[in-house]
């Protein structure tokens, strides 16, 4: 069995918020249901799906990660921030 692709869908608070926040990143929207409050984006050939009707503990805090390859990380990175997401640098120990 081969893969060819993954597309992760993510629990979220509010579709719209979501959907703007990953614009900021350089996402479009391929596709969009406000009715099931639900959105699939796209950055190149990755996609990403957001949702609130599979927020079934909304009390408790996402606990979701996901992992995004940006050809220039270090742009990527400035691009969050300026969009107010707070960017944390992991080192590897050997670098440290």
């Amino acid at each position: 069995m081969k893969l060819n692709r993954l597309i992760p869908m993510l629990p979220v608070k509010s579709m719209p918020a979501s959907v703007d926040f990953y614009r900021k990143l350089g996402f479009s929207v391929e596709q969009r249901n406000d009715e099931w409050r639900w959105a699939m984006l796209r950055s190149g050939e990755c996609r990403l799906m957001v949702d609130e009707s599979i927020n079934v503990h909304p009390e408790l805090p996402r606990t979701s990660v996901l992992y995004l390859y940006p050809e220039d990380i270090r742009g990527f990175h400035e691009r969050a921030r300026e969009n107010g997401w707070s960017c944390r640098t992991w080192r590897s120990p050997s670098t440290a």
